[in-house]
């Protein structure tokens, strides 16, 4: 392989929950194509500094804050931090979410408000925050799931709230785009990380495994120059897309 292409020296950007599993590897993807690269997390700050250790490495000013993306005041606090330290925000990531594997009909109320809360409120505070705080002709990328497609079974609940992200993205998306923004997200399927494992059971990640044209699940290396191509300046009449990134295994 080549060495990596430094075309986003000079840019900023925020990956929010970015510590740990695909958000890192987003990150780093990001930061060895030379952004100032900052990443939020919630609660593992062991993993958040692993993770700047790793950013630091591709010579580039990188930053871990802690933030909480499902409330409204710490996200501001957190795109108001980066603008005044760094002048500017060019890049915005989401990957935070949660995962509910339970029939509709079982679910409780305090599982409906902490899926809607993980998966549709923190991205729609990101979102919001990004309208207000983003430069134009930024990039702004949320992840969301193959399983959106398949709404009906254990993951109901957790498809739909899925598909809620990916309907604010096109209309984020037209709204933006007068201004040159682009809005997409990214759709990967089962990816072999400690998030996936432990939502899953051992016997539903080997019948994954099973389902997979390729016989394996997805890395989250897989998934990041997905992501990484959509930041780039040659996607930049791809916008309101939910690109989806799964080997064909739906």
């Amino acid at each position: 392989m080549g060495e990596t292409v430094r075309d986003l020296e000079g840019q900023v950007a925020l990956v929010v929950g970015g510590s740990r599993n695909q958000g890192a590897a987003f990150a780093e993807h990001i930061a060895a194509r030379g952004a100032t690269t900052v990443i939020s997390f919630a609660g593992d700050e062991e993993a958040a500094q692993r993770t700047l250790v790793a950013l630091e490495k591709h010579g580039v000013t990188a930053e871990a804050i802690r933030s909480d993306a499902t409330v409204s005041a710490d996200v501001n606090a957190l795109f108001e931090g980066v603008i005044a330290r760094h002048g500017r925000l060019d890049i915005v990531v989401h990957t935070p979410g949660a995962v509910l594997k339970k029939p509709l009909v079982t679910v409780t109320d305090e599982e409906f408000d902490h899926l809607i809360d993980l998966n549709i409120r923190s991205a729609f505070n990101t979102l919001r925050a990004t309208a207000c705080h983003i430069g134009d002709n930024g990039r702004y990328v949320v992840l969301s799931t193959t399983l959106t497609s398949v709404m009906t079974g254990p993951y109901g609940l957790y498809s739909g709230s899925k598909a809620a992200v990916e309907r604010m993205v096109l209309a984020a998306a037209k709204e933006l785009g007068p201004r040159g923004i682009t809005v997409n997200a990214v759709a990967p399927g089962p990816i072999d990380d400690s998030f996936y494992r432990a939502a899953e059971t051992p016997e539903s990640i080997a019948a994954a495994t099973q389902h997979s044209p390729q016989g394996r699940l997805g890395r989250p290396d897989d998934v990041a120059p997905v992501v990484g191509w959509l930041l780039g300046e040659q996607a930049r009449w791809v916008s309101g897309q939910t690109v989806r990134a799964n080997g064909a295994m739906f």
